[in-house]
């Protein structure tokens, strides 16, 4: 819009509201803008704390995913598996095999003592 059409729309409305309702309209639009304005730098300002807090987690479960990692491989070194070139998700069905075994023959192991307790050969 040009000034000229901005000055004949403000006599317009200054005709048909007359001065007071006129103020009154420039006050309250006035108040209702600067309400807006303080309410977008509160939540942008919010967001913005928002945004690092998520950053700050995501930095902090990184590290904790990362110790797990370290602290799954020296388990998988301790229980005598080869830790070289495999992932950590490898590392543990590896592990879990393992322990599977050594399940398996305490069970195996355990049978076999009982049946000898009662005097029954195997």
């Amino acid at each position: 819009m040009s000034s000229l059409e901005i000055a004949l729309v403000l006599i317009i409305a200054l005709v048909l509201f007359g001065p007071t309702k006129l103020l009154e309209f420039a006050r309250s639009a006035g108040s209702a803008l600067g309400e807006f304005k303080m309410a977008q730098r509160s939540a942008e300002f919010d967001l913005s704390g928002f945004d690092q807090l998520n950053q700050e987690n995501a930095e902090k479960k990184k590290q904790e995913a990362i110790a797990l990692d370290e602290k799954i491989i020296q388990t998988a070194k301790g229980a005598g598996i080869e830790t070289e070139g495999k992932t950590v998700d490898e590392l543990l069905v590896l592990m879990s095999a393992k322990i599977n075994e050594s399940s398996n023959e305490m069970r195996s192991d355990d049978s076999s003592e009982i049946k000898t307790d009662i005097g029954v050969e195997v």
